[in-house]
């Protein structure tokens, strides 16, 4: 790209082209032109408004050039202000009438989409890749976007190669996104181990010229609840707390959190600094539960255990995971260290 932008840059006279001109405008697209490159664009873009398109007798070039066209669009619509477009709307109207070759006319299409023109674009790939870049909309069937993409090993051209594979990245990392309602069990456990990540924006003692020092303490496991229900709440639309299970005799078990669809309970428990060396009655605590809670319900049949250690002993944490997940019911354990930045001081021990 940056050779091209070098060469779009330093062609002059006879030697400059409509293409010189497009690599400006992709290079425009991509934040990549400095003023100097900045200010040949909207030269070169006032040149090609006065010129004369689909003259009879003259070969059509530039007209029919879809890659030409679409980044030509690109660099009109980075101009401050906006600038004269009616030029090349018509161009884009009259290129679109008289192409045969769909791939071209696509780019047409997303050249006019550019301009905020009214267009159709067939191709999947094409579309899945300039919706990625906020051009026009993402095709509704992914799927049969993601079976064009890879019905063809060997694109005809380099620009629909560059096209398929920016499409394939997107494809590739809506993929990997949680989708709500879709979600399953492994997703859930995945989301819990990775709320550690979730504390490194946890206001906690940091503050600005016109602030106060916010400090979001979590010490008990409340706290943690809200802490989850937070994380949670967005993904799982079903997601219960403090949900009462049917009573087993003189007890009435509630749970902390859980997820209906999933058939899956949250057991959140605080791991507090005098507790450290009683780890097995967390475990012993947890075996209860899990017998409580699946005896008599037929909506959940499994637990994961979500424990909050304040002490932030991680070498223990192995040992603690082990006896956990060894529980019947339990279908996984997280445990998630108070960060060094919450370290307590010592009044607050």
């Amino acid at each position: 790209m940056l050779r091209l932008l070098v060469d779009a840059a330093t062609a002059s006279g006879a030697q400059r082209h409509p293409e010189h001109v497009a690599a400006l405008g992709y290079a425009a697209a991509a934040a990549l032109v400095q003023d100097e490159e900045n200010a040949l664009l909207r030269q070169d873009l006032a040149q090609m408004a006065g010129r004369a398109y689909f003259v009879s007798g003259r070969p059509l070039r530039f007209e029919i050039d879809g890659v030409a066209l679409l980044g030509v669009a690109l660099g009109l619509s980075r101009q401050t202000p906006t600038g004269h477009r009616d030029w090349l709307t018509n161009v884009l109207h009259r290129s679109s009438a008289v192409l045969d070759d769909e791939w071209n006319k696509g780019l047409v299409g997303a050249a006019m989409l550019v301009l905020g023109e009214n267009a159709t674009i067939t191709q999947t790939d094409l579309g899945v890749a300039i919706a990625s870049k906020g051009i026009g909309q993402m095709p509704a069937d992914l799927e049969a976007a993601w079976a064009t993409v890879m019905a063809i090993a060997r694109p005809e051209t380099p620009d629909r190669a560059a096209a398929r594979l920016v499409a394939m990245q997107e494809l590739t990392a809506r993929a990997a996104q949680i989708v709500p309602r879709t979600a399953t069990r492994e997703d859930l456990v995945l989301i819990l181990e990775g709320s550690s990540r979730s504390l490194k924006r946890w206001p906690y003692g940091e503050k600005t010229p016109r602030s106060m020092p916010a400090l979001w303490e979590i010490a008990n496991e409340y706290n943690v609840q809200d802490l989850l229900w937070a994380i949670l709440a967005p993904l799982f639309p079903d997601l219960e707390d403090e949900e009462s299970l049917p009573s087993l005799g003189p007890k009435h078990p509630r749970v902390d959190l859980g997820v209906p669809r999933l058939r899956t309970i949250i057991e959140v428990k605080f791991l507090r600094r005098d507790r450290q060396a009683d780890r097995a009655q967390l475990i012993e605590e947890v075996a209860a539960d899990a017998s409580l809670y699946l005896s008599k319900t037929t909506d959940y049949d499994g637990i994961i255990a979500y424990v909050w250690d304040d002490a932030a002993q991680t070498d223990q944490h192995h040992e603690v995971k082990m006896g956990l997940e060894a529980i019947t019911g339990v279908i996984a354990a997280v445990i998630v260290p108070r960060p060094a930045k919450m370290a307590r001081t010592a009044a607050a021990n």
